[in-house]
């Protein structure tokens, strides 16, 4: 299991051309002592290496977080909104749904870390395997003529209101846990729901698009 000392944790940014505060944020981070970068999910609204117009439409970020990723060591997780994604950032160590949660060992503390979006219902599970099987992905992409379909999709999400607090979040961080007993970490961290919050030994972290705000390592403990 790997073992890091120092870490940034970055999640659910949510990036496209109305909500650009992410490139700042990554060339903070290059001149920054902090070897460790995880991006654990939805860090752009859409990107599939699938789809070429949301590939062109990211190109900046693309590779701003492929030049940072020849200095740093960058551990990619897929969320619901970026997947297929391991040609597209061939230096990061992409871990994908099935692969999560993600364990490491951050100073002595076992951690298991994913975007969230995983122990979820039959009906989802199927959609998340429909939407990544490459033969979709190709048909999608060709009948999306002029990004017709991808300008579509563009729309909504950049209308799409996703700043929004769980209520009970104490009852909501218990049931989360108990899907991760067998991992037997010391800490569970999860992105996706954008929350900002910590129940015991259960952090869901905050949505950089939301709050502007992201993790380090002291912010485990």
């Amino acid at each position: 299991m790997t073992k890091i000392h120092d870490a940034i944790f970055i999640a659910d940014s949510h990036y496209n051309s109305s909500r650009t505060q992410l490139e700042n944020l990554l060339q903070t981070i290059k001149n920054s002592d902090t070897k460790n970068i995880f991006l654990v999910g939805d860090i752009f609204d859409f990107l599939s290496n699938d789809i070429s117009y949301f590939r062109q439409k990211n190109n900046k970020i693309i590779n701003i977080i492929n030049s940072l990723s020849k200095q740093k060591n960058i551990i990619y997780l897929e969320g619901n909104h970026d997947f297929n994604i391991k040609d597209i950032f061939p230096d990061c160590r992409v871990v994908t749904r099935e692969q999560q949660p993600y364990m490491f060992v951050l100073n002595e503390k076992k951690v298991a870390l994913s975007h969230g979006d995983i122990f979820t219902a039959i009906l989802y599970n199927i959609y998340t395997k429909l939407i990544r099987h490459k033969y979709i992905g190709k048909i999608l992409n060709k009948i999306d003529v002029c990004g017709f379909i991808s300008k579509i999709v563009e729309q909504k999400l950049k209308t799409k209101k996703i700043c929004k607090e769980i209520k009970d979040f104490d009852t909501f961080a218990k049931k989360r846990l108990k899907f991760y007993d067998k991992y037997k970490a010391d800490i569970v961290v999860e992105a996706h729901y954008h929350q900002g919050k910590r129940y015991k030994n259960y952090i869901n972290l905050p949505s950089f698009a939301c709050s502007k705000t992201y993790f380090t390592q002291e912010d485990m403990y």
